[in-house]
């Protein structure tokens, strides 16, 4: 089957006095629910405890369509968790390269940490000509694809959601991809960015792993 073309990102929080193994058993049987819907190709579980303060859990999950992505985001959301953000997008080919901005596969093996954020151009942005635009973007790729061993996933979301793209990338290096983040700040088209927060940041484990982290030992 082709790759998923509809990706979400939810971040949620335990609410207090949920951080119990009993909490963590509703969540694993809510992930597990959610891998089984039809056109759903995975959900991948991150711990997010001690990088943010408002939320502690993190999943990705990869779907074919909108409504399996939903269905599947009904079932975390039907446990005690507690939505902290809600990213989600789809996979399009890029207006100046004619490809697609990913280089993630789904069904490789995970990387050790997933950073995700969603970003909005400036106004100006849009005025601009084509031309200039691609030739600005040619060199934020180019930056991007010195750091080898980063991966990225690039959603559009324009006038679907408060953002126009989500992001998301997979490292097993996080002071390398600040580092790729620093670089990509000295490019030209770093002007045009008008927002890219909040910044998500989950470390990945199985499912009973996140779990064990998240809730503690059954």
């Amino acid at each position: 089957m082709s790759e998923p073309q509809v990706h979400g990102f939810l971040f949620l929080r335990v609410p207090a006095g949920h951080r119990t193994p009993h909490t963590g058993r509703r969540v694993e049987a809510g992930v597990r629910r959610a891998c089984e819907e039809p056109g759903v190709a995975d959900v991948f579980s991150y711990t997010a405890v001690g990088l943010r303060a408002d939320c502690d859990v993190g999943f990705w999950i990869a779907a074919h369509e909108v409504a399996p992505y939903q269905k599947a985001a009904g079932h975390l959301l039907a446990t005690d968790l507690e939505p902290a953000w809600v990213l989600w997008g789809c996979v399009r080919s890029s207006p100046y390269t004619g490809r697609s901005g990913t280089s993630v596969r789904v069904d490789a093996p995970r990387k050790r940490y997933l950073v995700v954020y969603p970003f909005t151009k400036t106004h100006d942005w849009y005025q601009l000509p084509q031309e200039e635009r691609r030739r600005m973007m040619l060199e934020h790729a180019r930056v991007g694809h010195g750091f080898e061993g980063i991966e990225q996933l690039l959603l559009y979301t324009t006038g679907l959601s408060d953002w126009e793209f989500v992001v998301g990338y997979e490292t097993d290096d996080l002071e390398r991809f600040s580092d790729l983040v620093t670089a990509l700040r000295s490019t030209a088209a770093r002007p045009y960015t008008l927002r890219d927060t909040p910044v998500l940041v989950g470390r990945h484990g199985s499912l009973e792993e996140v779990v064990r982290d998240v809730f503690g030992a059954p």
